[in-house]
């Protein structure tokens, strides 16, 4: 299942309104825009809306709207959700044009239940969703696809250390929605999928520009917690050009960032976990080629998979290693944020084919702004 749409308002009709209006997306998603846009915010509004569906997260503003479209395997599923004081006024989810559950102000509402082959009355709790409070895989397993999307996607924030600052605990337990257990994961990918997943790795970091013989897990002290002494482990390589190893603090930022990326990645096709992952800053701290390798290298994984890729980035290497037709560009407005794509402009994309100018152009000479949405 792949997010298609989403349209999201909080405190509609106030000073503080603030709307995100054409957000169309992909298989592969690149959101660009200068700082202040939006990006992130996009980012996280689709990060909240996998936290909602997987049952991590209750609504939490005054006041919030969203409208989302799904894709599985030719079906449409459009799920709405509008909130009111941490409370649910409004939540409806309609599959190929069937209303399958819808509830309103009062929380009270009917839901369809496949057995049974009828509707049913329901009242959940009026500050939690429907969606996962009335989970049931014989009576809804329509459900069941809201919560696996939510539950195995994927989050990123390239731009931190991405996990360098944490080491791992002989007795972790995995968060794999938590980035900063990059080696946790590497500790549990290389006990599950032995030199398959370690080679794995060594060959993605060969093709940005990283030779490592040997990437490992190494004891690197001990702590006591509640008077248990605890063995912590860190990552170690040991590049091709150099004699000595490196250990876990000593990689450099950019080369452990890449690293802790392919740990997660790989982890999650092994596993046939994600569905959905998003990149905050993708190839923040890279040069020009790693950067461009790695855009093209994700790309490449990911296509012809279950897995929808979302990134963001202002890195002029980025933009140009990747082709106009994934990008997203993120205009602000006073108050809402809109974006312009190949769904929504495809004749103004393919008119700057023509300038011969970079990738990087379309963007900084506001190119995308003849497209006139001013008043829209």
């Amino acid at each position: 299942m792949k997010l298609k749409s989403i349209q999201y308002k909080e405190y509609d009709g106030q000073n503080n309104e603030w709307w995100l209006e054409g957000c169309v997306l992909n298989d592969v998603n690149l959101m660009v825009g200068k700082n202040a846009t939006g990006k992130t915010r996009t980012l996280n509004i689709i990060l909240t809306l996998t936290h909602f569906l997987s049952g991590e997260l209750k609504p939490d503003l005054d006041s919030s709207s969203l409208e989302v479209t799904f894709e599985d395997n030719g079906e449409e599923i459009k799920y709405l959700l509008s909130y009111e004081n941490q409370k649910v006024t409004q939540e409806q989810l309609i599959q190929d044009g069937k209303t399958l559950l819808q509830r309103g102000t009062d929380s009270k509402g009917k839901i369809f239940a496949s057995e049974l082959n009828t509707e049913i009355n329901f009242q959940p709790p009026s500050n939690e969703l429907a969606v996962v409070t009335r989970r049931d895989a014989i009576q809804h397993p329509f459900l069941e696809k809201l919560y696996h999307w939510g539950k195995s996607a994927r989050h990123f924030r390239f731009g931190t250390p991405m996990g360098q600052d944490h080491l791992a605990l002989s007795d972790n337990e995995l968060n794999l929605k938590n980035f900063n257990q990059a080696v946790a994961i590497f500790k549990e990918g290389k006990t599950e999928y032995g030199k398959a997943y370690v080679q794995l790795i060594r060959e993605d970091m060969k093709k940005i520009g990283y030779e490592l013989e040997e990437v490992t897990i190494q004891a690197v002290g001990g702590r006591v917690y509640f008077e248990v002494q605890k063995v912590t482990y860190g990552i170690q390589i040991k590049e091709k050009s150099l004699d000595a190893i490196t250990s876990h603090h000593h990689i450099s930022t950019g080369m452990f960032r890449a690293l802790s990326l392919f740990i997660q990645l790989n982890y999650s096709l092994l596993a046939s976990l994600p569905s959905c992952i998003i990149i905050d800053d993708i190839g923040e701290g890279l040069d020009y080629s790693r950067s461009s390798a790695l855009m093209n290298l994700l790309i490449s994984k990911t296509k012809n998979t279950q897995i929808q890729l979302i990134m963001s980035t202002n890195d002029r290497f980025v933009m140009n290693a990747v082709p106009l037709e994934y990008w997203s560009v993120i205009q602000r407005f006073p108050h809402k944020v809109v974006i312009y794509n190949y769904v929504n402009s495809k004749e103004l994309f393919d008119q700057f084919e023509f300038t011969g100018l970079s990738n990087f152009d379309f963007f900084s000479s506001n190119y995308f702004l003849k497209k006139d949405y001013t008043n829209s």
